[in-house]
């Protein structure tokens, strides 16, 4: 059976959304981590219960902005989320791979209309057939 091949700018684009998403997952776990300390301190002088805990209610915020980076998962599948305090489930309205696709589709119409990005894609085309040819003449070596 032959598997698709995937195109050079397809794994361009996968990679850098890729690594867009881990920063930002990156920035709310270095701002939660501090928070989730106070909420629970908060909760246990106040002796707060589920209904009332910062702390739970700061898991369902991180449980909600897990669904809408959907980090690992395929772009084109809707992300649901579980509430912590329940089991009722939420859609997330717009995610990360929404707002990548509208820009895109941005990059494209520009690149349709041969704006910048037609000139751009076709310089950095040039360089990397460049660095390939340059590795496949090596191999010839």
């Amino acid at each position: 059976m032959h598997e698709p091949e995937i195109s050079r700018w397809t794994l361009i684009r996968d990679m850098l959304i890729f690594q867009a998403k881990l920063a930002m997952d990156a920035i709310r776990d270095l701002l939660l981590s501090p928070v989730s300390i106070i909420c629970g301190l908060i909760d246990i002088f106040k002796g707060h219960t589920l209904s009332k805990s910062y702390f739970h209610k700061l898991m369902a915020f991180g449980q909600q902005s897990d669904s809408w980076l959907n980090l690992f998962g395929n772009h084109n599948k809707s992300a649901e989320n579980t509430d912590v305090m329940g089991s009722q489930k939420t859609k997330v309205d717009v995610t990360v791979d929404q707002l990548f696709l509208q820009v895109e589709s941005l990059l494209k119409d520009q690149h349709g209309k041969g704006g910048l990005t037609a000139s751009a894609k076709a310089t950095i085309d040039r360089y990397l057939n460049k660095i390939v040819a340059k590795k496949d003449s090596g191999r010839v070596k």
